[in-house]
Parts: structure tokens; sequence; C-alpha cells
């Protein structure tokens, strides 16, 4: 049986609720989209471009939480920009412990938002979102996700 006052919770489901109390104490939207990599990019006015990605960015979160709890160097959760119905979140594990506390992370559970929000749009259209990352590419790959 497991401590429902763990921290870090041992799941990402459990940590995910605890976020959207935060999300909403921060007048955020409290629906999550996780984001990777993959599935956003940012131009250089700042504006953020998301693509859906469903299962897969789900699945990413699921593993890199798992892997933090693991390794106990905590996990944060960070909004990174939002719609106005969605926030999209990254899961940041820190690698060692100095990078840890370069991250000011402790061996919990961090939530964090910026303190302004970033708007995002999203991308249906496969042909704009290549067109978009060939524009964005080496910016977005600055995104510490």
């Amino acid at each position: 049986m497991t401590n429902p006052n763990s921290d870090p919770p041992t799941t990402l489901a459990e940590a995910a609720e605890k976020f959207k109390k935060f999300l909403s104490a921060q007048r955020w939207p409290e629906t999550i989209r996780w984001l990777t990599h993959d599935n956003v990019l940012m131009d250089r006015q700042g504006q953020f471009w998301v693509r859906e990605s469903g299962a897969v960015a789900v699945e990413h979160a699921k593993l890199r939480y798992s892997e933090g709890v693991e390794r106990n160097l905590g996990v944060a959760l960070s909004a990174v920009c939002a719609t106005d119905t969605e926030t999209f979140v990254s899961v940041f594990v820190p690698t060692h412990d100095l990078d840890r506390q370069h991250h000011l992370m402790g061996r919990v559970l961090k939530l964090s938002v910026p303190t302004s929000r970033r708007s995002a749009l999203a991308v249906k259209n496969p042909l704009r979102w290549w067109i978009l990352g060939l524009r964005n590419k080496r910016r977005s790959a600055m995104l510490e996700l």
C-alpha cells in the first residue's frame, strides 16, 4: 500500500491531481496536456505552437516521472504555456545531484508556473507544423522540457 502523502507521489496521476489544484490556485486552466520536444515550438515573438501528441506524450510523461521517483532526485511539473482551456506541462527530472541543485530542486515534487502566462496556439495541419518547425527549430531546441 502506498502512502497518499508521499512526496513526490508514486504515480504521475497522483502528481497531476496535486498540480491541477496548484494550477487552479494560480488561475491557470486545470486541463493538463503533456509536452515533449516533438510537440512544441516557440517562434521569435515568444509565441508557443503545440500539436496533438495524445498517448505518446502521456506515456513519455509517465516514463519520465517514474524515472524521477526511482532515482530520488526530485521531479518538476512545470506549466510552459496555455490556451484558454488547457495548460501544457513538461516533466523535468535532474540527471544528477548537481543538476538537481542547479535547478533549485529538493527530492520532492516541484510545481511551477511562469510569472506571466504564455499563450499557446494549436496546430493541426501537418504541413503548417513542418513549416513552423523549419523556421523555429534552433530556438525551440533550447527549451528545457
